[in-house]
């Protein structure tokens, strides 16, 4: 073999390496994953086909989980056996921090990715945002207000917010807020979460929820 057909065969293996590695990836991420499905049963957590977290019950997290960046395989997988309730690649961001939650009804869980932190607070300043995880609430007006404030005649921070949407992080003043979700036009609560302190600098995310015997309910998560 000739001096420039082995230096063609090196370059082509060394090319070969570099491009073949599919979703791998040197980088890292940070990702939470959010068990929001009120009819899914308690699931294991497996990223890439090794389990992560273990018995993650409904309106509970797995925590950040390290993992690398890139395209990873995300499944859940009931505790008690059978196949994965969730079965899915989502696609994470080099050094980025993402919260996955899964939503709707266990026959049919919707993927919702949000995107963590990325905010600039001054000093007595911190972020909240609002993300509607009911699937029988419907659309709801959401309002973050100053703890024991009323509603009446405030406009609301995000109308009508529907079913997987959130309000994006509002910047309110550190200290203690309320969150509230009404029917759209009125003060008629669905959710009214009572007092929530808000620490300074701090990224908050309140995930309106339905009841696991009727109404509603809300998990709140700090976000890094």
């Amino acid at each position: 073999m000739g001096g420039c057909t082995r230096l063609f065969v090196v370059c082509l293996g060394i090319a070969c390496l570099i491009g073949c590695g599919g979703s791998s990836s040197s980088g890292t991420a940070n990702l939470r994953i959010f068990q929001a499905s009120p009819d899914a049963p308690h699931v294991n957590i497996l990223i890439d086909g090794a389990s992560t977290a273990t018995n993650i019950v409904y309106g509970n997290n797995t925590g950040y989980l390290s993992v690398k960046s890139g395209s990873r395989h995300i499944q859940a997988v009931p505790v008690a056996g059978s196949s994965p309730i969730f079965d899915q690649s989502i696609s994470l961001t080099a050094s980025s921090n993402q919260t996955l939650l899964l939503t709707g009804a266990a026959a049919s869980i919707k993927p919702v990715t949000l995107t963590d932190g990325g905010t600039t607070t001054t000093t007595g300043d911190g972020y909240v945002r609002v993300l509607n995880a009911s699937s029988s609430m419907g659309p709801a007006d959401v309002y973050i207000v100053p703890a024991g404030s009323s509603i009446f005649g405030v406009q609301p921070t995000s109308a009508a917010l529907a079913f997987d949407k959130d309000t994006g992080y509002k910047l309110i003043a550190a200290g203690s807020f309320q969150v509230f979700l009404t029917k759209p036009g009125t003060p008629n609560a669905y959710v009214s979460t009572g007092p929530i302190n808000l620490t300074s600098g701090q990224n908050q995310t309140v995930v309106a929820l339905d009841g696991v015997s009727g109404g509603f309910t809300y998990a709140l998560l700090v976000d890094q």
